[in-house]
């Protein structure tokens, strides 16, 4: 549960649940407690406990009861007063450690909880949900090559063990995608039918992996289970708001009653929404809220700036975005963002820098990324302690971006030694191998890494590497690779889409420019409209062509690739001949390279 009862009310509540035991009730008040925590009904488990005490039975043997009914509630102080103790009795002291150390866990005091798990595995026999927690105590405490290990435990011990698969299923998600997650989400939730938990992973996989209907089929069978349960309905909202609908979003994510205002999902899917209803400033608040909370998040920064210049305040939007956009790996939709603020205070001198770098963005590379001041704020804080893991992020960026290559490379050697089981620094160790020429080295960093978690951008730096090794063909398979397990990644299918493009299989780059721009976003994105219609220029389609090179033009007049594409379109159609003579000279102004398609 996410919030803790009233006291009065919940005694009140105890005691009229009490009263048929009272007068009769059940031989085994603790089985009674033990079934009722297995079903997550932390009220009833209490009850049964209690009804133990007043039976006769020594809270050594009742508390690890109480304690994890406790912790179902929400109600960690009175978990902690059960539980911290310890003291349990034999028959119940596995239960009881093992509640120890999730409510540990919970506080994120690892170190107490991995000694709370350890007296649990020596207290009874082999434990699946016991090895399921230790995997996650490991994950979150950054050493996430021993999860899976943990996780193998707990399905030696029960194969068909709900909390084991649900586990598995997002260690593979991570891992190896989205597509090889869903089976094994999909054989958690046939295991565990009513588990909210399961079923709300279930459907959110499926969502991303743009099944909607099914996804909606899940999340209106978690309505069904529990009509108060706020992931359904919120899950119903991010369906609603990729379609458009946005006033049935609205009313779903009221639904949820506030249970996601704080999480960045929530702020998202809430800021788009007043976004798009036109109220600005309420967006702002949104993506305000969630640029303080994840400094170092891109899209953030792209959300906030892309609000503040909706709402007029392009100052603002200069002085907390314009250092990060001079930045070399400012994405282009952050350069155009800055540019036109620098136009609406009338400043094109200063905009003209900013939206000609934005024209000719290349791809996105991997490059160092300056810490935040959240980061550098760490730095100092840290100083005593500078391996630290709060500090080791900033750290080596700093070290990175200011080129301090062998710096990097000894300091992310100590990370290494300190953190052997973490895929993150091992990621961090790549970044200074690949950025001070050690392309080998950072590949097995980086494909060790892979095995415990896949992001689109580690994907990216394995293709770097391989790339500078001469391995282009290992580079192409690795970036499809994960697009096939996350086909809704509007980046990265119009990154593979331009791969296809430049080894002129112009009938894959069609299909994989329209899906991207297919995507949420990507009607607007002038360049990738432009790639389109190039690719469609290529395979004959002149129609579809003019169509999106109009599109693209119109969405960016300044852009040399949107020119010279819109040139090339028009003379394919026959049509306005003069009209792409005067494109083409100005393709050719701007910079761009107007020899495209078929001139």
């Amino acid at each position: 549960m996410t919030c803790r009862p009233d006291k009065a009310f919940l005694a009140v509540l105890l005691v009229l649940l009490a009263l048929p035991a009272l007068a009769g009730g059940r031989d085994d008040p603790l089985a009674d407690a033990a079934t009722a925590i297995d079903r997550g009904d932390g009220v009833a488990a209490e009850v049964a406990a209690r009804r133990a005490l007043d039976a006769g039975e020594p809270h050594a043997a009742v508390d690890a009861y109480l304690g994890e009914a406790a912790l179902l509630r929400g109600d960690f102080d009175e978990a902690r007063k059960r539980l911290a103790a310890g003291g349990f009795d034999p028959a119940s002291a596995q239960r009881g450690y093992h509640a120890l150390g999730k409510l540990e866990l919970a506080a994120g005091h690892f170190a107490p909880a991995a000694v709370a798990f350890d007296r649990a595995l020596q207290a009874g026999k082999p434990d699946a949900r016991l090895w399921v927690d230790i995997g996650r105590l490991r994950y979150q405490a950054g050493e996430q090559h021993l999860a899976a290990d943990a996780v193998n435990r707990a399905l030696a011990i029960d194969p068909g063990e709900p909390r084991a698969l649900k586990f598995q299923a997002e260690l593979v998600r991570d891992a190896q995608g989205l597509a090889a997650a869903q089976p094994w989400f999909e054989r958690a939730a046939q295991r565990a039918p009513k588990d909210l938990e399961v079923l709300g992973e279930y459907a959110a996989t499926l969502g991303d992996l743009g099944r909607y209907r099914e996804m909606l089929a899940v999340a209106r069978t978690m309505v069904k289970i529990d009509r108060t349960d706020p992931r359904a309905y919120f899950l119903q909202a991010v369906l609603a708001a990729r379609a458009g609908q946005d006033e049935l979003a609205r009313r779903l994510l009221w639904s949820a009653k506030g249970a996601y205002d704080e999480s960045p999902a929530g702020m998202v899917v809430a800021g788009l929404l007043e976004y798009r209803a036109g109220s600005t400033e309420l967006a702002v608040e949104r993506f305000d809220k969630l640029a303080d909370l994840q400094p170092d998040n891109e899209t953030a920064a792209r959300l906030l700036a892309s609000a503040l210049l909706a709402d007029g305040d392009a100052s603002e939007v200069i002085a907390r975005f314009a250092g990060r956009a001079a930045r070399s790996d400012a994405s282009p939709y952050l350069l155009t963002l800055v540019g036109r603020a620098y136009e609406q205070i009338d400043r094109r001198d200063l905009a003209a820098p900013f939206l000609d770098r934005a024209a000719r963005a290349p791809d996105a590379q991997v490059g160092p990324l300056a810490p935040s001041e959240a980061g550098d704020l760490a730095i100092y804080r840290w100083g005593a302690d500078p391996t630290a893991a709060d500090v080791a992020v900033p750290t080596l960026r700093k070290l990175l971006s200011q080129g301090r290559t062998v710096e990097a490379a000894e300091y992310s050697l100590k990370l290494r030694q300190r953190y052997p089981n973490s895929s993150d620094i091992e990621v961090l160790t790549g970044d200074a191998a690949l950025l001070g020429g050690d392309f080998a080295g950072a590949l097995a960093l980086y494909r060790s890494a892979k095995r415990v978690r896949w992001t689109a951008s580690l994907a990216q730096r394995i293709a770097a590497a391989e790339r500078a090794l001469g391995q282009d063909g290992l580079a192409e398979a690795e970036l499809a690779g994960y697009l096939a397990q996350h086909p809704q990644d509007r980046a990265m299918a119009a990154l593979v889409g331009r791969a296809a493009a430049r080894d002129g299989d112009w009938r894959r780059a069609a299909m994989l420019l329209g899906h991207a721009a297919r995507l949420p976003g990507g009607a607007g994105d002038p360049r990738l409209i432009a790639d389109l219609a190039d690719a469609q220029l290529h395979l004959g389609d002149r129609r579809r062509a003019l169509a999106n090179a109009r599109r693209a033009y119109a969405l960016e007049r300044a852009s040399p690739r949107a020119t010279s594409v819109l040139a090339a379109a028009l003379e394919a159609n026959g049509t306005e001949t003069s009209g792409a003579d005067v494109l083409l000279a100005k393709a050719r102004a701007l910079g761009g390279e107007p020899a495209l398609a078929v001139r």
